[in-house]
């Protein structure tokens, strides 16, 4: 039962990843290359806009940095309170939310969609839209936040790359050692070994999906415009589908 749990939170982060790196490439694109899930980003922008006295550079970067953390701590409202009424679908809500956010975003900013972009930065809408997705990007923050009894987050990759280098610190030395006392089959079949390629393969999985998805963005984005947000909408309402016949919330945050 818990493999299976964990299997599904696995395919469950890569969806979430492809989705959050789709959303946020159509961001980066439309809205001044904001960045939706991208905080230490907005906070490095927001302290060099601040050091040179750029209020309005620091109102665009320095916005999403509360609504990201105003939207991560709904998520866990939502979840903290549908725990103590036993609902067994919190996840669900939490993704329509996200999709009802991004449907928001499609139809509010394709009214002010203009040569590629959402027009103009100082408007009541541009902000708005910001809202709409970096809003969506920290609720889906606080979903699925364990996979294959690791941590992971499928809105930022930052920390992929960091666990990579860590896992191989952890590994190589150690598969050097095995390999000069026992032949690799009976190596292979060590539960050290099995659970480093399993979260090996998490981590890569995760990051593939990030990248898939940013492209699938970046690319759908050029012929659709806002339109192309409907592929992460579909995969969000997928998703919702999947939690409702067997709820994937069966971790503690």
């Amino acid at each position: 039962m818990q493999q299976r749990v964990g299997f599904e939170h696995m395919w469950a982060a890569f969806l979430l990843a492809w989705v959050a790196a789709f959303s946020d490439a159509i961001g980066f694109l439309v809205l001044g290359q904001l960045g939706a899930s991208f905080m230490s980003g907005n906070s490095m922008a927001t302290g060099v806009a601040l050091g040179r006295l750029n209020w309005h550079a620091a109102l665009h970067s320095g916005f999403p940095i509360i609504i990201f953390f105003l939207g991560n701590w709904l998520g866990f409202l939502v979840r903290t309170l549908a725990r103590r009424c036993r609902l067994r679908f919190p996840f669900t809500i939490i993704f329509f939310l996200e999709l009802v956010l991004l449907l928001g975003f499609l139809l509010l900013g394709s009214r002010s969609f203009y040569h590629g972009s959402v027009h103009p930065f100082e408007s009541w809408t541009f902000y708005v839209c910001t809202t709409l997705l970096t809003l969506a990007m920290g609720l889906q923050t606080a979903t699925v936040r364990r996979a294959q009894g690791e941590y992971i987050s499928t809105t930022f990759v930052t920390g992929v790359l960091s666990n990579w280098a860590k896992i191989l610190a952890q590994y190589l030395p150690w598969l050097r050692e095995q390999l000069a006392q026992r032949p690799m089959p009976q190596v292979v079949r060590t539960p050290v070994h099995q659970a480093s390629m399993r979260h090996f393969i998490l981590l890569s999985g995760l990051w593939i999906a990030y990248l898939l998805g940013a492209i699938c963005g970046g690319v759908l984005e050029l012929h659709l415009a806002l339109l192309a947000l409907v592929f992460p909408m579909v995969v969000l309402a997928a998703l919702i589908v999947i939690d409702l016949v067997r709820p994937l919330e069966l971790e503690r945050f």
